[in-house]
């Protein structure tokens, strides 16, 4: 991306740049300050000063107390968590899109729930806005019973469909801490129901954008305040309930930590989170420095931008010196200034514990401390979008795909390592998410859509096959809804639920597992609006890991006009039950829509038939190392066909399909190996052949310098140091 000069500025080339001077300029957000945003506040992720109470309390620790304390905030968090699931009303909270966590009085995160690891983590910059902005302010100030919303995800979120809720708990009239809670609530008042659009062309079609905002005092909303939000949204009563459920979270966390009080007392408390966050950054520092010096590296693609096919590059670098790890993505493709593929700092540095904290940091108590450790940089690019109009709706799709390459990078530093036991191919991120907007089955309004993305194939390990359905790579603990379940809360019934399809899953040593697919048939409304966003129409993003194969790509598949409900009602027992069967027997009449997993808007109508898959996770190792008796179980399964297994394991089947003929696989095997020797090459001459090839110019619009995007910025545009007001815009 290059900047025009201008008068005494001084154009600098990222690439030339040492890692330290990247750090410097890039390792933080580069937006510009603005009403409610502070950057300085999202770059302040170190552990604050300690407070008078918290130093007070450093000597009352004693281990074993400290354990028994710990181990009540982690079930304290996690009940607060299990309140919102059963409370929300919006699927995807129902289903554990969300993240609840307990904070120090300045603010440092001490304990997260699971779920959406994102979630808790980004809760620190509004809580540090606060207290930096407000507190001292005599129109706002902060007490007891205050409660805070935000969802601007510039203010530190994820996007404007993802609501927060936090709150200050005092003990003895002194700050103690914070809590707070958050989620997926999708509907938000934006361009289509239910929140996503890859339409979307800047941040002002992304609705509600609510920087801290005090909605309640005294342990109550505010009823204005309360009515403006729901005034903006067109589900303005299940917006209200999950609200209310929120409060409901920060209330019971806020109760329990004040019972810790009476127990142990306040300095305790207080000692007691500040010692949790230090304990996972000594850990953390101490895990690092067992895994060789070096640097992993990876690079991995989007393959739209918005509604438009493209390519965009993301590159991760891994350095590993000592006991800190440094994630640089110089080379990513420029802010293209379209579309809501647009990635903040702060979401991207959230965005790696999802590869990092379950991974490199597998075992250890999650906290901000993992991070003191772990540097981010990244230079103007989609990756650290410094515009402030940038739409950013579907920046946590682009983090998804960044996460799967710092995934393909730290696995190849923890393989050589005595962590080698948390190596594993990427959970599948192929992800088709659908919305639907319009009048459900009880004339209530919809604007959303079903939770079915949370049943991805796991990756396959390095000793095992990956599990099937298994879950959403973002959060450890989540769910998908049953049939029956969303058939009571959606206008559709189900035509199958079933494996994705065969042949689809990562090969390899060992397989990745499939993902679930849903085909539903839209009944008892007479017409919905529906878009969908995802990742990996046009290639996959489900990676194999050392010599695996990928898991698949996926369609987005419409039948319109379809007779479904007249077989269904006719009671025909050759029904379709699987996508295959679907597409390929075509037993249901209508019009085939196959398409891009990003859509425009569009309807469907009552009985037509809408697809959704899952993606599925990716392989490990060469596919003629697999046991030929796993991939017979396989066949059996019926997620390979022996024609796949002949093919690429050089499994074949003895003429009864009941069991593997050793002979001819061996045979199959031996004639593989020997073709690949036959298609070997040099390596240089590989390089100089693979060099000269490109693609298409259409495909390259928004990707930047071909191959890797050159990034010459001003140097006066990014000063390293923040402004002198800290980025508050009316002061």
């Amino acid at each position: 991306m290059t900047t025009t000069p201008t008068t005494g500025a001084r154009l600098l080339d990222v690439a030339g740049m040492d890692l330290d001077e990247r750090i410097a300029r890039f390792g933080r957000p580069l937006m510009k300050p603005g009403p409610g945003l502070d950057p300085e506040v999202l770059h302040r992720e170190v552990l604050e000063e300690p407070t008078e109470r918290e130093l007070a309390g450093e000597g009352s620790l004693d281990p074993v107390d400290l354990e028994i304390f710990l181990h009540k905030l982690d079930s304290i968090i996690d009940d607060g968590r299990d309140v919102c699931k059963y409370l929300s009303m919006a699927e995807m909270l129902q289903a554990g899109d969300l993240g609840v966590g307990i904070f120090t009085a300045r603010g440092d995160l001490a304990g997260m729930s699971t779920g959406v690891i994102l979630h808790a983590l980004l809760h620190y910059g509004p809580v540090k806005y606060v207290l930096k902005h407000y507190v001292d302010d005599p129109t706002v100030g902060l007490a007891d019973g205050d409660i805070f919303f935000f969802n601007d995800p510039d203010a530190g979120g994820v996007h404007t469909y993802d609501h927060f809720l936090m709150m200050p708990v005092f003990a003895g009239g002194e700050l103690l801490a914070w809590v707070a809670c958050g989620g997926h609530q999708g509907e938000t008042g934006s361009r289509s129901p239910g929140g996503w659009s890859p339409e979307i062309g800047t941040r002002y079609e992304e609705g509600l954008h609510i920087t801290p905002l005090r909605v309640g005092t005294d342990f109550r909303f505010h009823t204005d305040h309360l009515e403006f939000l729901l005034n903006s949204v067109r589900t303005p009563r299940q917006n209200s309930l999950d609200m209310k459920a929120r409060l409901a979270v920060c209330v019971r966390l806020r109760q329990q930590l004040l019972r810790e009080v009476e127990r142990r007392g306040a300095p305790f408390v207080a000692a007691g989170l500040r010692r949790s966050i230090k304990t996972s950054a000594e850990l953390a520092r101490r895990r690092i420095a067992g895994f060789n010096d070096g640097v992993y590296r990876s690079v991995v693609f989007l393959d739209t931008i918005g509604i438009e096919d493209g390519l965009i590059r993301l590159p991760v670098e891994l350095h590993k010196q000592g006991d800190e790890l440094i994630v640089d993505m110089a080379g990513a493709s420029p802010e293209p200034g379209i579309g809501p593929f647009h990635l903040r700092w702060h979401l991207a540095r959230a965005a790696s514990a999802a590869a990092l904290f379950p991974t490199v940091f597998r075992g250890l108590r999650w906290s901000i401390g993992l991070f003191d450790p772990i540097k981010l940089t990244a230079p103007p690019s989609i990756v650290n979008a410094p515009s402030r109009d940038a739409g950013t709706g579907s920046g946590s799709h682009t983090g998804r795909v960044v996460v799967q390459g710092l995934l393909l990078a730290a696995m190849r530093m923890l393989h050589d390592s005595p962590h080698r036991t948390g190596v594993a191919a990427p959970f599948a991120e192929n992800l088709l998410l659908i919305q639907f907007g319009g009048t459900g089955q009880y004339g209530n309004p919809i604007a959303g859509g079903p939770a079915n993305g949370n049943a991805t194939g796991q990756g396959a390990r390095f000793d095992l096959d990956g599990e099937h359905s298994a879950g959403f790579f973002w959060a450890m603990v989540v769910d998908c809804p049953g049939p029956e379940e969303q058939e009571r809360k959606f206008p559709w019934v189900y035509l199958f639920r079933n494996r994705f399809d065969q042949d689809v899953c990562g090969l390899g040593r060992y397989r990745g597992g499939v993902g679930l697919t849903d085909c539903f048939v839209i009944h008892g409304t007479p017409q919905l609006g529906t878009n969908s966003v995802g990742t990996g129409s046009r290639f996959t993003k489900n990676y194999g890991l050392f010599g695996g194969y990928s898991g698949a790509a996926q369609p987005r598949i419409i039948i319109r006009g379809s007779d479904a409900k007249e077989l269904m009602v006719a009671g025909a027992d050759d029904l379709p039950m699987s996508v295959r069967e679907l597409a390929d027997g075509r037993r249901i009449s209508g019009d085939y829509a196959f398409g891009h997993t990003n859509s425009e808007g569009e309807t469907v109508s009552d009985g037509d038939v809408v697809v959704l898959a899952r993606g599925c996770g990716g392989g490990y190792g060469d596919v003629l190392e697999r046991d030929p008796e796993a991939v017979l179980g396989d066949i059996a399964d019926g997620i390979t066909s022996p024609e796949l297994a002949a093919r690429l394991y050089g499994v074949v089947l003895a003429t009864s399909g009941d069991r593997v003929d050793d002979e001819a696989t061996e045979a199959r095997r031996a004639e593989i190996r020997a073709e690949r020797r036959r298609q070997g090459r040099p390596y240089d001459d590989f390089v100089a052949d693979w060099s000269q090839r490109r693609p298409p110019p259409e495909a390259l619009r928004h990707y930047g310098e071909f191959p890797a995007p050159v990034q010459v910025v001003d140097d006066r545009e990014y000063p390293t140091e923040p402004p002198p007001d800290g980025g508050a815009w009316h002061r």
